[in-house]
């Protein structure tokens, strides 16, 4: 992570031409720029227009605009430079400032002084990130609730929440020498309670997710069943190859393709099966296998010659049947469809949205959400689960483990446990000059 004492410059506009460009200056303590400006005062939220003088022959005339801190996005003193929006002109104060003893800014640095003085919330950070990288109106209505603190709120709310029940049963603990736990079923159903509750807030954070980020879908199913001739159709357009020869997919193609306002990566995997000798082969065998622990859905695809196919997977499947107008005996377990007619698509399109569990109108997501969150929240649904499914009262102490690991993991998603390193790895993911 770089030094925070530094005073940092960066350009916080779009690179290109137009009419003005934003240069931003962040540190400690900004009075010496003040002094080499030869600006006598530099007040808080007022802008002055001065004359700099950016090498021996040219001048730019510029509108400065101070924010003393704390009263600042990153927490320190800030001074913005509004100029003429010209790449060339951008630089040349750049450098200028950079002589005068400011450092260019890292990817995400203002941000991250910003976490740092506690200006903003990880969350908010990381909402900021999203809101810039929208891509629909939809994703764009999310990021900017978060950034108003609606995932916040409802982290806070399950937060305090489970201390409740942690300071019920904790207390109870304290005085398991004396008597019991009063109302232990009482406790169980307000505890059962809240883990519906809270399901269902992962279902919705899920669908955020999947707003924000796109669905990764696998194509898996046994050799030359058409799992190429998929990809192709779904992505409308010839992104693997094609071929009646088997195990022609070796390596894992990844293309996307939106349907109903959402991205779905679909991944074109290698035919499993373990009768190949073929090290390629095996190899596109291994990554297939391993990418199917980390997915969101799988679309298992066999047809009417290996029906008797059927993988075990620990996600949300759709099996599908290919070349079914091959045969008059249909599958009822799975979609019939005919890649070459183009038949029974339009069905697994339907399904592909029915499986993810989203509400009906995408619209109406309160936030937006992402892995990391979604993958925290999973965390703490399976310490729920671990107290959930103790009935004894003999089990107090168990119980009050899995809640207060519980409440760590919930807690974790505002502050993540990181070192300084991976803190700084994570803000590098933002835009220069944010």
């Amino acid at each position: 992570m770089q030094n925070i004492s530094d005073t940092i410059i960066a350009c916080s506009s779009p690179l290109g031409r137009g009419a003005i460009s934003l240069v931003r200056i962040s540190g400690p303590n900004l009075t010496f720029l003040g002094q080499k400006l030869e600006v006598k005062n530099l007040i808080d939220r007022k802008a002055i227009v001065k004359e700099i003088q950016l090498n021996k022959d040219f001048k730019e005339k510029c509108v400065l605009t101070f924010f003393k801190g704390p009263n600042s996005f990153t927490g320190e003193d800030v001074l913005e430079i509004s100029c003429h929006g010209n790449p060339l002109i951008v630089e040349l104060i750049i450098d200028s400032f950079v002589d005068l003893g400011c450092r260019r800014a890292g990817p995400g640095e203002f941000s991250l002084r910003g976490f740092i003085n506690g200006k903003l919330s990880y969350l908010e950070a990381e909402a900021i990130d999203d809101l810039i990288n929208s891509e629909n109106e939809l994703q764009l209505k999310a990021s900017a609730r978060s950034l108003s603190g609606a995932f916040e709120k409802k982290i806070d709310n399950f937060i305090g929440e489970l201390l409740k029940l942690r300071i019920y049963l904790e207390s109870n603990i304290d005085f398991s020498d004396e008597e019991i736990i009063k109302d232990f079923k009482g406790f169980k159903m307000n505890l059962n309670t809240f883990a519906k509750k809270f399901n269902d807030f992962i279902e919705d954070s899920n669908a955020s997710r999947y707003l924000l980020e796109g669905v990764k879908v696998v194509i898996t199913g046994p050799p030359n069943v058409g799992k190429s001739t998929l990809m192709n159709i779904l992505c409308n357009k010839n992104a693997s190859i094609v071929s009646e020869i088997s195990g022609t997919t070796r390596d894992i193609i990844q293309r996307s393709a939106k349907i109903g306002n959402i991205n779905f990566l679909l991944h074109d995997t290698a035919g499993i099966t373990n009768t190949s000798e073929d090290p390629i082969e095996k190899e596109g065998v291994f990554l297939a296998q391993e990418l199917l622990t980390n997915c969101d859905l799988v679309i298992e695809v066999v047809d009417v010659f290996s029906r008797e196919y059927s993988g075990d997977y620990d996600k949300p499947v759709i099996r599908l049947e290919n070349k079914s107008d091959l045969s008059n005996n249909l599958n009822k377990e799975r979609i019939n469809a005919s890649f070459l007619k183009n038949t029974g698509i339009e069905e697994l399109k339907l399904e592909m949205l029915e499986k993810l569990n989203l509400p009906r109108s995408l619209g109406q997501n309160t936030f937006s959400a992402r892995s990391r969150h979604t993958k925290l929240l999973k965390m703490v649904k399976e310490e729920l689960s671990e107290a959930s499914n103790l009935d004894s009262e003999n089990s107090l102490e168990l119980i009050a483990e899995n809640l207060r690991c519980a409440s760590n993991l919930l807690g974790e998603i505002k502050s993540p446990y990181t070192s300084d390193e991976l803190l700084g790895e994570i803000f590098s993911s933002f835009c220069i000059g944010k």
